[in-house]
């Protein structure tokens, strides 16, 4: 187990435990990650995928196999969601839907991207390049646009904890 990812996963725990204590109204769901995940569930869903998974992300989902409500209602998804065909359909249909000026503006073929967290309440859609790709690893997060982009899936989860810290310093100007 990466101990750098059991700290950043705790740093991440606290955050979001903080934010619900500020989440009064219970605008967003809060969960904790999912219990890790073994060598056997990431080759079943890269098996079912047809997509070798990141190597950052895979040390990530051997720590944390996923995590529901990882930033606002974004699931970040685990093995289980990753070999969900519903799940996954869903989720290849939203970067289907993403327009084509869109997709050449990153950089990256469809192709080459695999969509590992989303949400059914809006269009956000986090994506990671695959190996064969020229930057293998990026994190994209689109909705209708590119609104950010990570070197590294270790990149994105630390944003994401900072995005989290930003709700809970807004939320606590509002209560």
């Amino acid at each position: 187990m990466n101990d750098s990812w059991k700290d950043n996963i705790v740093t991440m725990i606290y955050v979001k435990q903080e934010l619900m204590k500020q989440d009064v109204n219970g605008i967003w769901p809060h969960y904790f990650p999912e219990v890790a995940a073994n060598d056997e569930d990431i080759r079943q869903a890269e098996t079912s995928l047809g997509f070798e998974i990141d190597q950052c992300y895979s040390e990530f989902l051997k720590t944390a196999n996923g995590w529901k409500g990882f930033f606002q209602t974004v699931d970040l998804f685990g093995t289980n969601e990753l070999s969900n065909p519903t799940i996954m359909q869903y989720v290849f249909s939203l970067l289907n839907a993403v327009e084509e000026c869109v997709v050449e503006s990153t950089g990256f073929s469809r192709e080459e991207l695999l969509p590992f967290a989303a949400t059914r309440f809006d269009k956000d859609l986090f994506v990671i390049t695959g190996q064969s790709s020229h930057k293998p690893g990026t994190v994209i997060w689109l909705a209708g646009e590119e609104i950010d982009r990570y070197s590294s899936f270790e990149e994105f989860f630390l944003a994401m904890i900072d995005y989290n810290r930003l709700l809970i310093q807004n939320m606590q100007r509002i209560n």
